[in-house]
């Protein structure tokens, strides 16, 4: 059978299936209006998982209702081979020291995935719908002994097959799914890891995506788009065009009567609607344009707009296929009425792509997401995630490779968070010159799939069809013909690496590894703030309390092979965590435990993320447009990259990045001592005071002191001074910034420590690093009093299973400061920090006689039956723990 007949959508994927199909629909009856019955019923459950080998039963067999599956391992779809298996205690603990490597390999053998479901009652005209979101690598599929596909074919293709033929309505269907894995060293057009982790031991091999039964009447929909234009640099006006393909899953003409509205809340609502006949078994794209339909031009339209900048003002797309007087389909979706453009500037030599929402220049602030190495998911994770990049001040998620989880997608475009999509580096989707037939046509099926998706939120910016080097010219060009073909409306990128490709828009130079400061802020550094960075990270040493759920006590110190497995991928350059070490121990002083090397590596990580941050956004729209940490999260618990860790425990880098992306800021430059306030939202702000202080430490004996008055332009950068270099200064010294407004009150407070013996950069050593020639001297930490006069009180609200507490913390010492404060609301007494957790500030410093207010929020049922407690600790603190009433 040719390939061709197993691309993205089809409706039938072969020839035996078009045959099904014939059969099990005739001609349209033109009589009565009987509406079949219109659903979509995700199959999760009745599924039993077990490896190939040694099973001799054909798929023919095996997809036999009431086949038994003694000896199988049940599971719930969707799953990979190896979360099934973990989830059947076949092995376990994967996660834990180098438990990972007493799994062998799972690509070796073929693996059975077999579901019984029910389906529904046949209605007049039904017709029923196989449909798989994602299936790793190559899958045979049998339906009720019949088999539908002999080669599925790609990770990332969607597959569809109209079963009515095969189908038992009301009544007990099986299915059989015979999996081939990819092949390991990402030589398989799928998910690849990279460098990042330890490869999976089934490569994510499985039923990954949702498996769904649909029904429809004669006549369905798919993937239903709006596309948005505004007027730019107006933005008063929008006009709509609507888009939808529709099947005729018959082997006669249809006529349909294609039909849709778009609604939201306060605003008239729009209807439209056209005939059309669809040939024989045809699929078509239907559109609905301003020309044709004038109500499609939309005046003084709400606007979707990013985090930060306004609200994410979402519609609804509601569409409807009749044939013969009855409905044969719906879909509904929601869409924001929004713009995506691209520019192009010059900054040091190298051309960078720019964006703009709206009209409005966007300085995209985002990190890398990483699904579990298991490719778990659910809502409350998903959800998780979205809080903390929202909570970090983050606008962006880079997918890199990690496409599918579509309801992250959703929650992204109810959020305002932008995403930004496509394909992985370093594997077969970049080893393109070499693609044999099949793979050329899985590449194209597979962005097909995956546009498909993307293309319909409001929240996708950008796609970026290669990473570290372009696709050949070929296949560059194959894919503009798919986004072209399917009206995608957003920029794209060929990759996102200058190194590869001069013109990509976007620079990948490094660094991967932990740099001091002062790496972000001096422009004549590779890596540093200037154009736009498609990734790039540092390692990300967790708080002790995660390191103690992965690694046994030995194995938390010394730093040894079981930390180092739990860095990049064995035998990479990132499979340990020394620099980042040697920066620690250099400048703050020789670390003596696991608690000592957690309690100065939360500061370390939180003057990296925050200066890092501080940097793009000071620079904005001059010189840089945008960047990406990597990475935001991690597939499994690890000390490198990432911004918090895989038990979304916030620490040191999280605060970080929270301080440096609040709306209004205060930073300074490492690199020449100059002072910013940086407004990240669309309101001009006035009358505005910024203040600069230095103090001696341990004494705070104050050492300059300057205020000015500040204008704080809106979605702008301003330089408001400059702090004189000073002597007198003991080695390590604090420098607090301030901006308050005309009544006095805090809008960014910031502390900083540096030392008059400046971290020193040497010339950049290879793709991932720039080491260090000295290193700052932050020991002076180490020389702060013990401070036992910190008080904390803390009350809670408790409203529909969520709680908020409110703390307050008053340092009653007064000489001494509280650095480096940690509140926690933990799950009982000594308890672990209740997580996911949200807090309004954290890891705060204060100075004598202050005081500040937190609050947390978070979930009950994450207490686990235990009362709250809050614990408060320091970096020259006492821990403390008392009940929140």
């Amino acid at each position: 059978m040719s390939l061709v007949k197993s691309r993205t959508r089809v409706l039938v994927s072969r020839v035996l299936a078009v045959l099904l199909m014939v059969l099990a629909v005739g001609v349209v009856e033109t009589g009565g209006a009987t509406a079949a019955t219109v659903s979509s019923t995700e199959l999760t459950t009745g599924w039993s998982l077990k490896s190939a080998t040694g099973v001799t039963d054909t798929g023919a067999a095996i997809s036999q209702v009431g086949y038994g599956t003694s000896g199988w391992n049940p599971i719930k779809l969707p799953s990979t081979v190896l979360a099934g298996l973990t989830a059947n205690n076949v092995y376990q603990n994967i996660f834990f020291g180098q438990n990972l490597k007493n799994v062998p390999d799972l690509t070796g053998q073929n693996w059975w995935f077999r579901g019984e479901f029910t389906a529904s009652a046949l209605s007049p005209g039904q017709v029923y719908w196989l449909r798989f979101k994602g299936i790793s690598y190559r899958a045979q599929i049998w339906l009720n002994g019949t088999q539908i596909d002999a080669n599925a074919v790609g990770t990332m293709v969607v597959h569809e097959y109209n079963v009515t033929n095969l189908i038992k309505p009301g009544a007990a269907n099986a299915l059989a799914i015979l999996v081939t894995p990819p092949a390991h060293g990402c030589k398989d057009l799928s998910f690849c890891t990279v460098d990042w982790n330890p490869e999976a031991p089934d490569m994510n091999a499985g039923v990954w995506g949702k498996t769904l039964l649909d029904t429809t009447g004669p006549v369905a929909l798919r993937d239903p788009y709006v596309k948005t234009v505004l007027p730019l640099p107006a933005t008063n006006s929008a006009d709509l065009t609507v888009y939808a393909d529709a099947v005729n899953a018959t082997n006669a003409p249809v006529t349909t009567t294609v039909s849709g509205t778009i609604t939201k809340t306060g605003y008239p609502t729009i209807s439209f609607s056209q005939d059309v006949t669809l040939n024989a078994g045809e699929r078509r794209e239907i559109s609905f344009t301003p020309a044709a339909f004038p109500q499609l031009h939309v005046t003084n339209p709400a606007l979707w707009w990013p985090y930060q900048f306004g609200s994410p003002e979402l519609y609804q797309l509601a569409l409807t296929a009749t044939a013969a007087g009855a409905t044969s389909d719906t879909k509904s979706i929601n869409f924001g009425v929004r713009q995506f453009t691209d520019y192009r500037q010059t900054v040091n030599g190298t051309s960078f792509a720019g964006y703009k929402v709206n009209g409005q220049n966007i300085l995209f602030r985002g990190g890398g997401y990483m699904w579990d190495m298991l490719q778990r998911w659910d809502t409350k994770t998903n959800a998780a995630h979205i809080q903390y990049v929202k909570d970090m001040g983050l606008n962006t998620i880079r997918f890199e490779g990690t496409l599918g989880n579509e309801e992250l997608y959703d929650m992204a475009d109810k959020a305002g968070i932008m995403i930004m999509p496509g394909f992985v580096c370093c594997s077969a989707w970049e080893n393109d010159s070499t693609w044999s037939t099949e793979q050329e046509q899985v590449a194209k099926n597979s962005l097909d799939s995956q546009m498909r998706a993307f293309r319909a939120h409001a929240a996708t910016f950008l796609w970026t069809y290669g990473s570290d080097q372009p696709p050949t010219a070929a296949h560059l060009t194959a894919y503009k013909n798919v986004a072209t073909a399917l009206h995608w409306q957003n920029p794209t990128l060929d990759n996102v690496a200058t190194w590869s490709n001069a013109n990509a828009g976007m620079k990948m130079d490094g660094p991967y590894v932990w740099e001091p400061p002062v790496l972000w802020w001096d422009t004549t550094k590779a890596g540093s703030a200037f154009g736009t960075t498609g990734e790039e990270g540092t390692e990300s040493p967790p708080p002790l309390e995660s390191l103690q759920k992965f690694l046994a006590p030995a194995d938390q110190w010394p730093i040894g092979t079981a930390w180092n497995y739990h860095s990049g991928a064995p035998g990479s350059v990132f499979d340990n965590t020394a620099p980042f070490t040697a920066g620690l121990n250099s400048r703050y002083g020789t670390t003596t435990s696991a608690a000592d090397y957690s309690k100065k590596s939360e500061v370390q990580n939180y003057e990296n993320t925050r200066s890092f941050f501080e940097a793009w956004s000071a620079h904005e729209y001059t010189q840089s447009f945008g960047t990406i940490f990597w990475m935001l999260n991690s597939a499994w618990p690890s000390v490198h990259w990432n911004l918090y860790d895989y038990y979304f425990k916030p620490g040191g880098g999280y605060f970080g990045s929270k301080k440096a992306n609040e709306p209004i800021h205060i930073s300074y430059d490492y690199a020449t001592r100059k002072v910013f306030v940086v407004n990240s939202t669309l309101a001009a702000r006035s009358g505005l005071t910024a203040t600069a202080t230095v103090y001696n430490i341990p004494d705070l004996a104050q050492k300059y002191t300057t205020q000015v008055a500040v204008s704080a332009p809106a979605n702008a950068s301003t330089e408001v001074l400059t702090i004189p270099a000073l002597t007198g200064l003991s080695s390590t010294y604090f420098i607090r910034l301030q901006v308050k407004d005309s009544a006095g009150a805090v809008v960014s407070n910031n502390l900083y420590w540096y030392s008059t013996q400046a971290d020193v950069l040497g010339n950049k050593s290879n793709w991932y690093r720039t080491t260090p020639k000295t290193y700052a001297n932050l020991t002076g930490l180490n020389s702060l009093a013990s401070n036992s006069g910190v008080t904390a009180t803390a009350t809670r609200t408790v409203s529909a299973g969520q709680e908020t507490a409110t703390v307050t913390l008053t340092n009653t010492s007064a000489t001494n400061i509280a650095f480096f404060l940690r509140p926690e609301v933990t799950a009982g007494n000594g308890g672990n920090e209740v997580l996911p957790v949200n807090y309004t500030d954290n890891y705060v410093s204060l100075f004598p006689g202050e005081s500040t207010k937190i609050t947390a929020t978070y979930q009950t049922s994450d207490l686990g039956g235990q009362a709250p407690y809050l614990r408060v600790r320091g970096y020259n603190i006492p821990t403390a723990s008392i009940p929140i009433p």
